[in-house]
């Protein structure tokens, strides 16, 4: 026995130090990678919301679109190469930092402690410069005939702690562009059961303001006002009205029309430098191959500039009145996103040359008939050669103005169409959702701007190359820093 223990010593000893080392690794290395493949394959809906490779798309997304503000990338494009390394999205919201918002020259409102009826607080976040006193004086108690015995109070918040006592934050006129940390603080003043409204009417391309990172894109907004059909609360910028009885329908003499008509094309406009495409370019080229007029900041030719006065709008339609076509190319290529371009145009009596939504959109909302779409049209010198036509045809260029004796658009003025953001129509109608939702939560689903309500109805131009070569290219730089340059 004592000679088998002796051995057992010498061979025990006899082993490699090298050996045991070497063991000792691989037993490490087998521990590490089990415990890796528990943790990656079986654990990463525990430890997240969601997996890990989806949360490093979202996060470049954002980080994206924000270095798009600030450099003025193309907003449709979000693929944009940026390391994650060092990202902490893990930040406590009571040391985001004092930021406020738009500061405001309004006192706030809040629902009297002895108030025998309901109270809905609606506070508006936005209104930067002069919108918080052109729009609508503020604050403001707004009585609503469908709400019996129910009080509506209208403020403008500069601070964002003052939200907590909302009811309603809407969102509107958000110019500049909130950072993550105002987004964060928003968060956390934001009160159990508050309603948070989207509302713009400008497009997606635009409204960059109101973009929430992309990791808060369910969470953020319940509903929305916009000029899209779909909205919860829809507020386009115009409308055509179909008259109810065909057989008392008024008999218009279109021929009138062509009295004063002595020019061809008039294009006004004073935004010249567009996030989407290069409108400008687009109305330089046309105007190489037919006689376009061109007025305002964009053009040889001078218009007043006053166009929230009376005298100028007055002025303005007298012109256009004098061209049988007028350009309506809208700034963006979205789904609805048809503004007062179009409908003022139609209503003036010229007929609209749009570039825009889709071609079948515009048929979707517009008088049957009434409009000449670019993207009808195989190439720029086929567009002149119809225009040129309808200009020596008197009867085919009559014949879009037919809808005038079918029905009638309604539109609001420049002035009108802002100031409805906050008319009591609308704040009546936000506050009608918000009842709605304290009654039954959960039947409703949040608005996602990412999705396809919303950024997603944005697309090309035109189906045609020859249009889509007027979209900027993705390293595209504005030389403005000014978005309505």
């Amino acid at each position: 026995m004592a000679s088998t223990n002796i051995d057992h010593k010498i061979r025990y000893r006899l082993i490699p130090k090298f050996e045991l080392l070497f063991l000792s690794v691989c037993v490490v290395v087998a521990l590490v990678l089990s415990f890796g493949y528990i943790y990656l394959d079986v654990m990463p809906d525990y430890f997240h919301n969601y997996p890990k490779p989806k949360m490093s798309q979202a996060v470049e997304d954002i980080l994206y679109f924000e270095r798009f503000v600030l450099s003025e990338h193309d907003p449709l494009d979000l693929n944009f190469p940026i390391s994650l390394e060092n990202t902490d999205l893990h930040v406590n919201p009571k040391h985001v930092g004092s930021m406020n918002l738009c500061s405001t020259r309004t006192e706030p409102l809040h629902c009297p402690s002895n108030n025998t009826g309901r109270c809905v607080k609606i506070s508006v976040v936005g209104l930067c410069g002069n919108w918080v006193t052109v729009l609508r004086k503020l604050p403001v108690k707004i009585s609503c005939p469908a709400f019996e015995k129910t009080d509506i109070f209208l403020d403008h918040v500069g601070k964002v702690e003052a939200i907590e006592k909302a009811h309603v934050v809407l969102f509107s006129f958000v110019a500049n562009y909130l950072d993550m940390n105002v987004w964060l603080k928003l968060r956390f003043y934001r009160s159990p059961g508050q309603m948070w409204v989207f509302q713009s009417e400008e497009s997606p391309v635009y409204a960059r303001g109101y973009m929430m990172p992309w990791f808060f894109r369910n969470e953020t907004y319940n509903i929305s006002n916009t000029y899209h059909t779909s909205a919860d609360i829809p507020s386009p910028y115009g409308y055509y009205e179909p008259f109810r009885n065909e057989n008392s329908n008024p008999v218009v003499n279109v021929t009138q029309l062509l009295k004063d008509k002595t020019n061809l094309i008039i294009w006004i406009c004073s935004h010249c430098e567009t996030l989407q495409w290069d409108r400008t370019k687009f109305v330089f080229d046309l105007q190489r191959v037919i006689n376009i007029d061109t007025f305002g900041k964009c053009g040889n030719l001078s218009v007043c500039s006053g166009k929230w006065t009376t005298t100028c709008n007055n002025e303005i339609d007298k012109r256009v009145s004098a061209y049988k076509f007028s350009l309506a190319l809208e700034n963006s290529c979205c789904e609805d996103y048809v503004t007062e371009k179009f409908w003022h145009a139609l209503v003036i009596g010229t007929v609209p040359i749009v570039t825009g939504p889709r071609f079948e959109n515009y048929n979707k909302v517009a008088p049957p008939g009434s409009f000449i779409h670019v993207d009808q049209f195989n190439s720029m010198e086929h567009l002149r050669d119809y225009l040129e036509y309808l200009d020596k045809n008197d009867t085919a260029y009559l014949e879009y103005f037919k809808w005038k004796s079918l029905g009638t658009v309604r539109e609001h003025s420049i002035r009108e169409h802002y100031q409805n953001h906050l008319s009591n129509d609308v704040i009546c109608s936000i506050a009608d959702q918000y009842l709605h939702r304290q009654s039954s939560p959960n039947e409703f689903k949040m608005f996602d701007l990412y999705g396809p309500e919303w950024k997603g109805t944005c697309h090309h131009c035109g189906k045609h190359m020859w249009i889509r070569n007027y979209e900027h290219p993705l390293n595209h730089r504005r030389k403005s820093k000014n978005i309505w340059d």
